[in-house]
């Protein structure tokens, strides 16, 4: 699928498949400098998200669940 024509309500599986492909095949030929580069890039993405997770799991811990379980 073109990306001129990307309309996700017409798209289907294969074309989901396809695209997937076609990226991993136009990732595959990269030079390695652009590879490093672009795993840098997502590096630093990781480290500014890593205080949002850090208070996202937190809050996640100091919530108390309570988990019934029906015996009879």
């Amino acid at each position: 699928m073109e990306s001129d024509d990307f309309d996700l309500s017409r798209m289907t599986v294969e074309d989901l498949f396809r695209a997937k492909d076609e990226r991993r095949k136009r990732l595959a030929k990269l030079p390695f400098e652009e590879k490093i580069m672009i795993v840098k890039k997502l590096q630093a993405v990781s480290r500014s998200l890593q205080p949002l997770r850090a208070a996202n799991k937190a809050k996640r811990a100091s919530e108390s669940a309570e988990i019934k379980i029906k015996t009879r």
